[in-house]
């Protein structure tokens, strides 16, 4: 058995808007966790991930055909749908391959997916039970598909939409995290090179990682696709994991993709305490995502301790008003309380922030822009509101009224203007909102000392960008002129930059 798995990429001009010259290469902790499962059943497995490779729909199908795989694992989001479907469809045309999807847009839209023949089987929510039962009976599965006559039983795998006969029986969530094997990163070490953190984390390379599962809360903008209930792994179980990927790869910074760690100040005490006692600080360091109400003085303290170098605060608004609109229950006391405390452990403060949410005028987006301003973070990150499927924004306001396209989907981007909806939670305008997020970006972030800290510690970017662009310039021409009357030749400047990218 063969098995490839696919990180799609979206479309960045859409997705990233003028923000693109930002994006960043994450490795996928989708595919390191299933790849982990699938070398049991077979070591025949490669992974092609696009957020790297930058491929069309064409090379990207090329490369799947070169290695002719039994099975296609794609992850969808929404912003990948357009491009996921129209490489599955040339998939499954032109090859004898299974395609497994899964994510929170092939989740939501499951049976629409199996009866439209984009995919054989979408796994909906949590992935590794349900993925392992998949490919323990892969034969089966294929033998029923092939044969499969309206009325016919099917297999039935919590989980797994096999056919729109079938009803989703949900399955249960995983209840001891410690238990998952850690993710098979081996199949990602031609692109460890490329996987760097984002602003302000200091360049090297980066692995993605998963502390917990689930969020309590309920922001009516977000989808919680592993559920409302939290569940966290061992603090042994986390240290072992860092200090394995750490010794193995010399891993400089682990970026936790968890909705919410931690989730409490008795939870971070002790999980904290235990990584500082197990030296992880002395190793790498790491970042995170939580909300203001878990932290202060004390917590604050712990994270550093422990090697934490980031936190992220999803603060969205900069009003109460905006904050109760969206379910957000945390105040701006909080907000404040938490960014002080964090600074005063020299840890650097990452703001995110959404524009145009429920009820929202332009005149609470300016007091959003202002707040964060006030607060004087290492760097503060605006969304446009987007109505992804699965929200309640989109349940109380887009499902049922809309019939998208499958290149719609692509629109779905919190850095444009053009939707192929309306956004009737706000009556500011699309284009007015993306100046606003323009002025946001400006006027909360260029503080003299973010930029004298951000110039110092991407130097080394800044200079290979550069000359990057040189050489790739109209006036390259002129440059080697002017450069050969000093004796640097082109060859030069490549050296120069080989240099500064083994540096």
């Amino acid at each position: 058995m063969r098995i490839l798995f696919f990180n799609p990429l979206a479309n960045i001009n859409l997705s990233s808007g003028v923000f693109k010259a930002f994006y960043v290469s994450m490795p996928p902790l989708w595919a390191g966790y299933l790849s982990s499962i699938a070398k049991k059943y077979t070591d025949e497995i490669e992974v092609i991930d696009n957020s790297v490779e930058r491929l069309d729909i064409r090379g990207a199908f090329e490369r799947i055909k070169e290695f002719s795989p039994d099975i296609v694992c794609i992850s969808v989001l929404t912003q990948t749908a357009n491009f996921s479907f129209k490489l599955s469809r040339a998939i499954k045309e032109n090859l004898n391959s299974f395609v497994i999807m899964g994510g929170p847009h092939a989740s939501y839209f499951a049976k629409e997916i199996v009866a439209r023949g984009i995919a054989d089987i979408v796994v909906v929510g949590e992935g590794e039970e349900t993925f392992e039962e998949v490919l323990r009976n892969f034969e089966l599965i294929k033998e029923i598909k092939k044969n499969f006559v309206e009325g016919d039983n099917v297999i039935d795998i919590p989980g797994a939409v096999l056919h729109t006969a079938q009803e989703i029986r949900e399955r249960q969530r995983i209840k001891e995290l410690d238990n998952i094997d850690f993710p098979a990163w081996e199949f990602f070490e031609k692109y460890m090179k490329y996987y760097k953190p984002p602003a302000p984390i200091k360049p090297s390379t980066v692995l993605t990682f998963l502390a917990s599962r689930g969020c309590p809360y309920s922001c009516n903008f977000c989808m919680v696709q592993l559920g409302r209930k939290y569940v966290i792994r061992s603090p042994e179980n986390i240290c072992n994991e860092i200090e394995l990927f750490y010794e193995r790869y010399k891993v400089g910074h682990f970026f936790f993709c968890d909705p919410l760690f931690p989730p409490s100040k008795k939870v971070a005490l002790k999980i904290f305490s235990y990584m500082e006692k197990r030296g992880i600080q002395k190793l790498t360091t790491w970042s995170t995502e939580t909300r203001a109400d878990v932290i202060d003085d004390e917590v604050a303290d712990a994270l550093k301790s422990s090697g934490c170098s980031v936190v992220a605060l999803g603060i969205e608004g900069g009003d109460s008003e905006i904050l109760r609109n969206i379910n957000k229950s945390i105040k701006l006391e909080h907000v404040e309380k938490a960014v002080r405390a964090l600074k005063k452990a020299g840890i650097r403060v990452m703001g995110l922030y959404m524009l145009g949410t429920p009820g929202e005028t332009k005149k609470l987006s300016e007091k959003t822009i202002k707040f964060a301003r006030k607060l004087k973070t290492c760097g503060a990150k605006f969304a446009i509101t987007v109505p992804y499927p699965g929200t309640e924004i989109y349940e109380k306001y887009i499902k049922g009224k809309y019939t998208f396209k499958d290149d719609d989907w692509d629109y779905f981007s919190p850095y444009i203007s053009s939707f192929p909806y309306s956004m009737e939670w706000t009556n500011i305008q699309p284009y007015e909102l993306v100046k606003l997020q323009k002025k946001a970006y400006i006027y909360a972030n260029l503080h003299i000392k973010n930029i004298f800290l951000f110039l110092i510690e991407r130097r080394r970017e800044i200079i290979q960008t550069f000359l990057n662009l040189l050489l790739k310039s109209k006036l390259a021409n002129k440059a080697f002129l002017f450069f050969s009357k000093i004796k640097l030749t082109r060859f030069s400047l490549i050296r120069i930059m080989e240099k500064i990218k083994a540096s």
